[in-house]
């Protein structure tokens, strides 16, 4: 790019056109993140606290929970453009209004901050506002970054079907973002400590914040050669990129709440960056009434880009892509309400000696092959549409296919790009309706249970495990050996799996990868469904000797996909050691147990074990001692079932407290028919009371009767504003008549002097005259030629 700085015609307008047209084609709305050459990117909420220093812990706004605004703005079928509702709504005297406060703060959200494609007021976030004038904290961040997302969603949409992008949205935040990250890329990058801003007095300040810095970076104009250019870094990517750019944070004053220079002693710090690096779902859409933006979440996963906050990057795995859609429309306030607090109890400590950095652990494996998909095609066609005067060199067109290390084919997934995520995901309301909200003890069991794409065992282990489940629901406290084999029969497919993947950690990796279907993709195509996670192996040691049941808590689930079993219901592969080394000389595996040696003491197990279980959890020794006798000559997987009958004395509280509680349900009976009774004579009575109590007609008369009051309220202000403008001229035309009436004397006084100068009478009388006094001459000189002729004629 430093070879074209002589043609990037730099203006002193903000927008850098070359950039905002080219970095939307690598937007993955699949991920929410941009799809670089160099690696996956994204807008975090880190860059929204240092940029614009909105609030981000504060509960998210939900458009289900806004307020009704009391009073009415006008629209911009009232107000055709923001000019003429700014001339409307600003006062220049007196104290400020909620009103006028709800107003501005309309203007300030809509035309600044969220940039809606109307040019003219609208209602999409005069309820937030309304609710901002109150005074109410809400986490302005997390919706920001949201709106900042479905833009980019919104504009990848047209793009793939070649409409054209008129979308509004927060684009000058794309700008500051891209810039910031692609600075060591734009030529002459002036250090963003030395930038000024302008205050309001129009004189140049230091700048106090990243935001303030990078809004008086100049702009570029659209260059089809500067676009190409771009479009080419974004596409080849950055052999160094800048990951973490906040490394001169000290230098501003701003974000107050957020100091990277004072980590280790701030605890506020810290608390905001667990939220930052926390999965959420971020809101979307502050108006129930919008056509086009609802109500709704985008999903947030900084486990793409943890190199963007400091963090090592591994190869992510996207939890919430197992768990939901990447972005859906909300239908009601319960579920928005457990939406936007889904993920608020899982808890992330921050040592406060946390030292930042931006290496990998084993990222550039798994970025290398998907990389190999996502950008398979050729560099030099899409520059050659960006710039007509590109000359596309031998490396920027098509190559021979990739291959294998060992030289066969690569088999790649469908033609990239392709996104492959939640395609069969439930949506987000079965999701919260089935459990609670993410904690750090919940988080690990709801992400390897996702029951809708986990392997499933065969009906006949699955009966098993539920005929296990029901007897052993009650409350209790079990020892270690409990109930591993319900959980081996059904998890035995996943952990063939698992040791396949032990076996060989080479090949698994890129078969877990491709069957988790972790596309870095970025357009819409959905072609196939999502696996499940590899489950990951448990450690075993000594202390498991024989102790092949797993502890069974009240209302759990048997059978855990995160344990690694066996086949076979054989607990040997799950010790680390020979148990003929430490027991007994047994029988070999080959020889079969005696069957004739335990016919007599199963008979009379099987007689104890079919008497009432409150006899055999007041004495169970009997079964123990039977089972003491009969072990050695019994079968493992036999032995795995009888063992936990042994231990039923651990279940005698629960199975008294059950009992008790049935006979009191049962003695209850005539209670619980009372009380429905009274439940339908209060039901009864409260429908009375609504009926008395209904004033829907009423008010809405009453909302009637009000509007027209606020109609006539209104006129009532124009005809006075316009009965003072009239009093106004009239005083102003009286002022102005004295003035020209004064101007109007001394005229005529001077018209009056200069007239006194001037000669009285008419030319014609004048001439009259004349002639009487030149016809007497005439007549006199007639006589004497008269005279002369008589006279003295020759």
């Amino acid at each position: 790019m430093a070879e074209s700085s002589n043609t990037n015609a730099m203006v002193s307008g903000l927008k850098n056109e070359n950039i905002l047209k080219t970095i939307g084609y690598f937007w993955s709305d699949a991920l929410n993140c941009f799809m670089f050459g160099h690696g996956p990117m994204t807008p975090t909420l880190l860059d929204v606290t240092m940029i614009t220093g909105l609030d981000i812990a504060s509960p998210s706004p939900s458009a289900f929970k806004l307020p009704k605004v009391p009073f009415t703005l006008s629209s911009k079928t009232e107000c055709t453009s923001w000019g003429a509702y700014l001339k409307r709504y600003m006062k220049t005297k007196g104290p400020v209004t909620e009103r006028e406060h709800t107003a501005f703060l309309n203007f300030w959200l809509e035309h600044f901050i969220f940039c809606g494609p109307s040019l003219a007021p609208t209602k999409n976030y005069l309820s937030l506002a309304y609710e901002l004038a109150k005074g109410t904290r809400l986490g302005l961040g997390k919706l920001f970054l949201g709106e900042v997302y479905r833009s980019l969603q919104l504009m990848s949409v047209k793009l793939f079907s070649q409409r054209t992008v008129k979308t509004g949205g927060p684009w000058w935040f794309i700008q500051l973002w891209a810039q910031l990250y692609f600075q060591n890329q734009i030529p002459d990058f002036p250090p963003l400590t030395t930038c000024t801003f302008p205050d309001t007095d129009g004189r140049e300040i230091r700048c106090t914040s990243y935001g303030q810095a990078l809004y008086g970076l100049p702009g570029s104009r659209l260059i089809p050669k500067e676009a190409a250019g771009w479009f080419q870094i974004f596409f080849q990517g950055l052999s160094n990129p800048l990951f973490f750019p906040y490394t001169e944070s000290e230098n501003f004053e701003n974000p107050v709440s957020f100091r990277l220079d004072s980590f280790a002693d701030d605890a506020s710090t810290r608390h905001l960056f667990s939220i930052m690096i926390r999965p959420c779902f971020l809101p979307v859409g502050m108006s129930t009434s919008n056509r086009i933006t609802k109500p709704g979440y985008e999903s947030y996963q900084p486990v793409i880009a943890a190199r963007q906050l400091g963090l090592g990057q591994v190869p992510p795995h996207f939890f919430l892509h197992h768990l939901t859609a990447s972005r859906a429309e909300l239908p009601d306030i319960l579920t928005g309400q457990r939406c936007y607090t889904f993920f608020d109890a899982l808890a992330i400590p921050i040592p406060n000696n946390l030292s930042f950095t931006t290496t990998t652990d084993g990222f550039e494996t798994w970025w290398t092959m998907w990389k190999t998909h996502a950008f398979r095609r050729a560099l030099g066609p899409s520059l050659k549409q960006l710039d007509a005067e590109h000359d596309t060199t031998h490396q920027e067109q098509d190559g021979p296919e990739p291959k294998q290390a060992d030289g066969s084919p690569f088999t790649f997934l469908p033609p990239a790009p392709v996104v492959l995520f939640c395609r069969n995901s439930p949506s987000l309301k079965q999701v919260i309706m089935q459990g609670q909200p993410i904690s750090p003890k919940s988080a690990s069991k709801n992400k390897a249970s996702s029951g809708s794409v986990a392997p499933r065992a065969s009906t006949q282990a699955r009966k098993a495990v539920r005929k296990v489940a029901a007897r052993k629901t009650l409350k209790r406290k079990a020892p270690v050996q409990d109930n591993l084999q319900t959980s081996t029969e059904e998890n035995s497919s996943e952990d063939e799996h698992s040791r396949q993947r032990d076996m060989n950690p080479g090949d698994s990796e890129r078969s877990t990868t491709q069957s988790q279907t972790d596309s870095p993709s970025s357009t819409r195509q959905r072609s196939a469904p999502e696996p499940a996670a590899t489950p990951a192996p448990i450690k075993t040691g000594s202390r498991m000797k024989r102790r092949c049941v797993k502890r069974v808590r009240k209302g759990s689930q048997v059978s855990s996909p995160s344990q690694e079993v066996s086949n076979g219901c054989d607990p040997s592969s799950l010790l680390t050691f020979d148990p003929e080394s430490i027991e007994p000389a047994a029988p070999k595996a080959s020889e079969e147990p005696s069957l004739e040696m335990v016919h007599g003491p199963l008979q009379r197990l099987k007689a104890l074990l079919s008497s009432s279980v409150e006899i055999l959890v007041e004495n169970p020794e009997a079964i123990k001692g039977i089972l003491d006798e009969i072990q050695p000559h019994l079968p493992m997987t036999l032995r795995v079932k009888l063992w936990p009958a042994a231990t039923l004395s651990a279940f005698k509280s629960g199975v008294q407290s059950a009992r008790q509680r049935i006979t009191l349900r049962r003695a209850q009976l005539p209670l619980r028919a009372d009380i429905a009774e009274k439940c339908q004579r209060l039901n009864e009575k409260k429908t009375a009371l609504d009926a008395k109590t209904d004033t829907s007609a009423n008010n809405a008369e009453l909302e009637t009767l009000r509007k027209e009051l606020e109609s006539l309220e209104e006129k009532v202000r124009m005809t006075k504003q316009l009965i003072q403008e009239k009093e106004t001229f009239i005083a102003r035309s009286r002022e102005e008549a004295q003035g020209l009436t004064a101007d109007l004397k001394t005229d005529l006084a001077e018209i009056r002097a200069l007239s006194g100068q001037l000669v009285t009478g008419k030319d014609e009388d004048d001439e009259t005259e004349i002639g009487e006094v030149d016809r007497i001459r005439a007549d006199a000189l007639c006589a004497l030629d008269e005279f002369l002729q008589k006279n003295f004629s020759v």
